[in-house]
């Protein structure tokens, strides 16, 4: 309320000094309302997070369809099509269904040790085994990541590792890109922006997710770097969870793998 003492003060000031004072107190509402939307949005997404934590600890295994598609050296790969065994800590069965790599097998892990990946090569007549340490080079030809990174449990560690450190250092800015279907399924979309300086130390400056609104899991991820290109793109559809999947499932002596 402008009584009849603050007007007189008003008119003893100047104009320019009014309208900048004006100004200053509007950056200050646009600032503090814009702040509040960001805690807002990043309180939302922790309890999103909590929920996809909580719904990945109720799996043991599961099967799904893997899609992928990843720049290495510069060129951004073909998109691949996998069939997807996992079961919790770390065994892992793969078999290329697409591609240029179709009927490729690959099984970790196996070797008497228990640290090695067996990979089935198909030939012109018949196939063969090679054994491979899953860290090499060789292993990881082609490919951004070593079969260890694979399943949806390390696409949720990634999400949580830079969204925590991101929320916690206030540089991270969430967006709720709304309800979608993902897959043929119902999923909610969120776009995660991270610093532009990639000296910060985040995997990378965009990441787009799609969680699956029953399962309440990450099913759909696209990774774009600091120069807007798409580095790595990954989907997990017709997933089973919890399908009664047994140890000859990651059983190299398995007469249906062949290894």
């Amino acid at each position: 309320m402008v009584t009849r003492g603050s007007a007189a003060k008003l008119r003893g000031v100047p104009l320019y000094g009014l309208a900048t004072l004006v100004l200053v107190l509007m950056l200050v509402l646009v600032y503090t309302a814009s702040t509040a939307v960001v805690e807002e949005r990043s309180a939302l997404f922790v309890h999103v997070l909590e929920g996809m934590k909580q719904a990945y600890g109720r799996v043991d295994h599961y099967t799904a369809t893997l899609l992928l598609q990843e720049r290495v050296d510069r060129e951004l790969g073909p998109n691949q099509r996998l069939m997807l065994k996992f079961k919790k800590p770390l065994k892992i069965y793969l078999r290329w269904l697409k591609g240029k790599h179709e009927g490729r097998q690959a099984l970790y892990p196996a070797g008497v040790d228990g640290n090695e990946l067996w990979v089935r090569l198909p030939l012109l007549i018949g196939a063969v085994t090679v054994s491979l340490d899953p860290q090499s080079p060789r292993a990881r030809k082609d490919s951004r990541h070593a079969i260890t990174d694979v399943g949806i449990g390390k696409l949720l560690d990634f999400i949580a590792e830079n969204t925590s450190r991101g929320m916690q250092r206030g540089e991270l800015t969430i967006e709720d890109s709304g309800q979608r279907t993902t897959f043929d399924r119902p999923a909610q979309r969120y776009i995660l922006h991270f610093p532009a300086d990639p000296a910060k130390g985040y995997y990378c400056m965009t990441a787009l997710i799609d969680v699956d609104r029953e399962y309440q899991l990450p099913v759909y991820a696209e990774i774009f770097d600091w120069y807007g290109q798409l580095i790595e793109r990954y989907g997990y559809l017709d997933v089973r969870l919890n399908p009664g999947l047994t140890d000859a499932d990651f059983d190299p002596k398995n007469p249906a793998y062949g290894f």
